[in-house]
């Protein structure tokens, strides 16, 4: 088997939340399961597949998803679990590669292209990394190998669930070819309109001479980046992300969504966490970055300071919030949420006043025992 110039691996673990509540709870397997809170103003957090045949779908009302299946079982989010679970998965996976890199909680890509002498089968390699995920977990997740960490997403997303693909060198361009031009990372809401009236709708047309004129226009000096990446070109390299410089959570949704206040209640969630885990590691975050990741694979971030290093959720919240609301875009849907907190540095014996201290320490001891949802401080009244 000839050797590949480069090997990438992505993982992508299978509707990771509905699937975890399955694992904590192996009677609910094949069921339809959906995570998220209750009605009247509650909302689908995550789908299983058996529910989706019935229309049920991420970032819906909770309510409307009752009416669509009313044998739905509504499981309530855990991040602790998920959390576990993915500690359990970077073991995994940091036994396989030398370089893995996250791209959140439940996705991954790895090179291994020097692995090659030891699994020089890349499906072979793919299957041996699903079993030992699941072996792990409890989870089934799709695999795939490609050149470049944007084919193996596509080929990914091409095979779910439970799928495993290989695009061997020198078939990414057929592969890609009749798959919507807007499946490309870069091309916005504003790009695909215009592509769409030049008559541009796969991945091939891109290439295609008789459109070279008005894509030139459109994009000048970054056509060839774009055509590169039509032909399955790209150099985007792993990297790794051992070093805790920072703590985040983020998401890929179910389906993707324009819902503020779901993508509101889905930071605030992540934020409760990441406070708490700076407080038990006794560290303060001195910045934030809200990442968000509309349905075209484009990526806006905002980053700010806090005025001081805090790690009181209810005070950074205000600001995180803010970041949020300020990243949205009209008539714009989301595929993808997440924050993370940086500059972490020692919190402060002085960084609260001694009532708030006590009162942040018992709120600790509950979420030990029974997660982030069981309590919050004042101030900030949950959503």
């Amino acid at each position: 088997m000839a050797k590949w110039f480069r090997q990438i691996v992505f993982g992508d673990v299978d509707a990771m939340f509905a699937s975890a509540a399955v694992v904590a709870d192996p009677s609910l397997a094949g069921k339809p399961v959906a995570v998220g809170g209750p009605p009247p103003r509650g909302i689908i957090a995550a789908a299983s597949y058996a529910v989706r045949p019935f229309g049920v779908h991420s970032a819906m009302p909770t309510a409307h998803a009752l009416k669509l299946c009313p044998n739905l079982i509504l499981v309530p989010p855990d991040r602790a679990l998920y959390r576990r679970l993915h500690e359990q998965m970077r073991q995994v996976t940091d036994r396989f590669f030398p370089a893995t890199e996250w791209s959140s909680i439940d996705e991954f890509y790895a090179d291994a292209t020097d692995l090659q002498l030891l699994h020089p089968d890349p499906a072979a390699l793919g299957r041996t990394v699903k079993d030992a995920l699941f072996e792990a977990t409890g989870l089934r997740c799709t695999i795939a190998v490609a050149t470049s960490k944007p084919v193996a997403k596509l080929a990914a997303d091409a095979h779910k669930p439970d799928g495993l693909a290989v695009i061997e060198p020198g078939t990414e361009a057929a592969f890609l070819a009749p798959r919507p031009a807007t499946s490309l990372s870069g091309i916005g809401p504003k790009t695909a309109e215009s592509l769409e009236r030049i008559g541009v709708r796969t991945i091939s047309d891109l290439l295609e001479p008789r459109f070279e004129s008005p894509l030139r226009r459109m994009w000048g000096k970054r056509l060839p980046v774009i055509q590169a990446l039509a032909r399955g070109i790209d150099d985007d390299p792993v990297v790794p992300d051992r070093e805790q410089k920072s703590l985040g959570h983020e998401t890929t949704f179910d389906h993707d969504t324009d819902d503020p206040a779901f993508l509101e209640k889905t930071l605030r969630g992540f934020l409760a966490e990441l406070a708490h885990e700076l407080r038990v590691e006794g560290l303060a975050a001195g910045s934030f970055t809200v990442k968000l990741k509309d349905a075209t694979h484009r990526l806006t971030t905002k980053q700010h300071h806090f005025p001081k290093p805090l790690n009181d959720d209810p005070m950074m919240w205000r600001d995180i919030r803010a970041a949020l609301l300020s990243l949205m875009a009209p008539r714009t849907k989301y595929r993808l949420a997440g924050v993370t907190l940086g500059d972490l540095v020692p919190a402060m014996g002085g960084l609260f006043d001694q009532r708030r201290s006590r009162a942040l320490a018992a709120m600790d001891a509950i979420i030990e025992k029974h997660g982030t949802k069981a309590i919050g401080l004042g101030g900030i009244r949950e959503e």
